[in-house]
């Protein structure tokens, strides 16, 4: 049985290579696709580690505002962590959904 050159197949026939090439960049599609999801999820979870952060954040600063004379500045500061802290949750959620279609 004798050895045959498939590329020489291809650039004989341009349907062949022009199937070839479509199934290649197929592959090479799903790849990146796939890529792009894990992406997307590797991002979702540090949103949620920097929530958490807030959360942590907030919490000082509130029990911080329970013993200072700062307290109403501490309040605000823990106020926008607590919606820091939201808003990474929202986006963790979206790209998560994003991942998941």
């Amino acid at each position: 049985m004798a050895h045959t050159d498939s590329s020489l197949e291809f650039k004989s026939d341009p349907n062949l290579w022009a199937a070839n090439e479509a199934f290649r960049v197929g592959q090479e599609v799903e790849k990146v696709r796939r890529q792009a999801k894990l992406g997307q999820r590797s991002a979702a979870e540090s949103f949620e580690r920097s929530a958490v952060s807030h959360d942590r954040t907030a919490k000082s600063y509130e029990k911080l505002a329970e013993f200072s004379e700062r307290g109403a500045e501490y309040r605000e500061r823990a106020a926008r962590h607590r919606a820091f802290a939201q808003e990474d949750r929202r986006m963790a959620q979206r790209l998560r959904e994003m991942a998941d279609r």
